[in-house]
């Protein structure tokens, strides 16, 4: 990947990295002083690092997401013609609900599991594995024939997919500061909504091939087969550890690795610990921010697997329209995490500041949704209120990193705090149950009230973590 980095003008090129000196040694290997490597040249690896790993970890994240969401696709494929995937399969609304959330019991108790199993194995073998078990199980949901053969693969599905998001963060946790992941990962998150836009085409396109093969079922052929192709690859492109790599030389590597903050998770660190283990559940900040995490993900208005019947029971449009009208929700999250992530880089905004206004914004529009009938104006603000909400458990992330030391820690609260975002898919299909429909305004209400206590929760721990919210250092003033 390394022949596709644009040449710098030369008289732009940075000079190339100088011998360091080196601090003190210890046990006989000489330990090297990170902090007197200048901003450029730390730029100039960094770089080097983004283009062996970045790319490839949006283009992957991308379709891991496409496949996670492409069911709210799948069910409205050709609804009109009576050939989607409710009617054949005689599918209820619970069913429906069912096939929805039965993904997620697996997927959330594979996830702390599998950020260990990373580290005993090797990031690039296991985020392979993964990637490739759930492009075999994906194109299997093709050949379903009932209502039991469907929930079996989405269980299945949702045990080999488990896990992929927080070996991503742990893996980058190898590499970067945790202030330094956030601008990375708000990125990869960003590019995976074009999985929206793709999906949306892809279903619109799809519903036209209807015939000895059903639209739904090429969906999940069209969706499984990508993954199976970069999982096979990733064993080749994706780098472990950075002193493992070799475009990297010694001298970079130990600027890499020195400038890590203590508990950070390295190549070398034990897998388990069970002080660091217990210590994560007696952290009081473990408590708020999943409390964040919890009414976030639940209180997020119109998930993405509900999305294309949310919008298809407003009633302006047909199923295969609704599908594509889901592309500007997927843009404009693309445009919000982009925004908020580069300023919050460059620490021109505060992440908790902005965090906690974009849950108030989201709020606002859900009590608009509850009583606002038009559907071009309800569909506004639809749209609002999802780019919100789903940036502000992202741009939180890497401060939940930081919050977190030691290897076992890191790789077991991420996974844990992953666990917990992915509530939504098991209480979402319930909440936006079709019984709620077209209005949903007990569905936006229950959001609003989840969102009211998520604000809450974003206050108290920004105080426990000395951050500011708005100018004001709760943190400071608590400990006085």
């Amino acid at each position: 990947m390394s022949e596709n980095v644009p040449e710098t003008p030369m008289d732009e090129k940075l000079s190339p990295l100088p011998s360091l000196s080196l601090e003190h040694v210890e046990d006989g290997k000489a330990s090297l002083d990170a902090s007197i490597v200048s901003e450029a040249e730390l730029k100039r690896i960094q770089r080097k690092i983004d283009w062996h790993i970045m790319p490839w970890i949006c283009v992957t994240y991308m379709f891991m997401r496409l496949n996670v969401n492409g069911i709210g696709n799948i069910a409205i494929v050709n609804t009109e013609q009576k050939h989607d995937i409710k009617t054949e399969l005689h599918l209820d609304p619970s069913q429906w609900a069912w096939v929805i959330s039965c993904f997620y019991y697996t997927y959330m108790f594979i996830e702390p599991v599998s950020t260990l199993m990373m580290k005993k194995t090797t990031p690039s073998i296991w985020i392979s594995r993964i990637m490739v078990s759930w492009g075999i199980v994906a194109c299997c949901g093709a050949a379903v024939q009932n209502y039991g053969g469907l929930i079996t693969i989405r269980t299945l599905l949702g045990a080999m997919e488990g896990g992929y998001f927080p070996c991503i963060l742990y893996f980058l946790s190898f590499w970067f500061q945790p202030r330094e992941i956030t601008l990375r990962i708000c990125f990869m998150i960003a590019c995976s909504t074009f999985s929206g836009i793709i999906s949306g085409f892809i279903s619109y396109g799809v519903a036209f091939a209807d015939g000895r093969l059903a639209g739904w079922r090429w969906l999940f052929i069209i969706e499984g087969i990508p993954p199976i192709i970069l999982g096979i690859l990733t064993v080749f492109v994706l780098p472990d550890y950075p002193e493992t790599v070799k475009f990297l030389t010694d001298e970079e590597k130990r600027v890499v690795t020195e400038r890590l903050v203590d508990g950070a998770p390295t190549k070398t660190s034990k897998t388990w610990d069970t002080k660091q283990a217990l210590g994560l559940f007696k952290d009081p900040t473990f408590w708020t921010f999943h409390g964040v995490w919890v009414t976030n993900s639940l209180g997020n208005p119109t998930p993405s697997f509900v999305l294309p019947t949310v919008i298809f029971q407003l009633g302006f449009t047909n199923s295969n329209i609704s599908n594509v009208l889901t592309i500007p929700s997927s843009v404009a999250i693309f445009f919000t995490l982009v925004v908020c992530a580069y300023m919050a880089h460059k620490n021109k905004w505060n992440p908790f500041t902005v965090s906690f206004t974009l849950q108030i914004t989201s709020l606002v529009c859900c009590v608009i949704l509850m009583t606002v009938q038009q559907p071009i104006v309800r569909y506004i603000f639809i749209l609002v209120a999802r780019s919100c909400s789903n940036t502000v458990v992202n741009l939180l992330w890497p401060s939940r990193v930081e919050a977190l030391k030691g290897t076992t820690a890191v790789g077991l609260g991420i996974a844990i705090s992953n666990l917990v975002n992915q509530l939504d898919g098991l209480v979402g299909p319930r909440i936006f149950s079709t019984i709620y429909g077209p209005t949903y305004h007990v569905s936006f209400s229950v959001c609003a009230g989840l969102l009211s206590a998520g604000i809450i929760f974003i206050a108290v721990t920004a105080a426990l973590v000395g951050r500011p919210v708005f100018g004001i250092r709760w943190g400071a003033r608590m400990s006085k």
